[in-house]
């Protein structure tokens, strides 16, 4: 019997969509395609776009400086 199951290759793992039904150890075989993940191609395309609450208005150099302070706040001697 073959099981298909869709998946996502990154940082040296493969991340399943579904949790395939077997219950025994058994053979697999990979099968890379050419496509980018559709969850990478919507973040490579306007990352701002993901930005939600807060975030959502903001400009880039606003979030810099936001975080540089958190950064700078949290190396300063107590």
């Amino acid at each position: 019997m073959l099981t298909a199951v869709e998946g996502i290759y990154e940082n040296g793992q493969i991340i399943l969509k579904e949790k395939p039904a077997v219950k025994q150890r058994v053979k697999v075989f990979v099968t890379f395609t050419d496509e980018v993940a559709e969850e990478e191609k919507k973040s490579m395309a306007r990352p701002s776009t993901q930005l939600r609450g807060a975030w959502k208005d903001a400009d880039k150099r606003e979030i810099q400086s936001y975080f540089d302070n958190i950064r700078n706040e949290w190396e300063r001697d107590i």
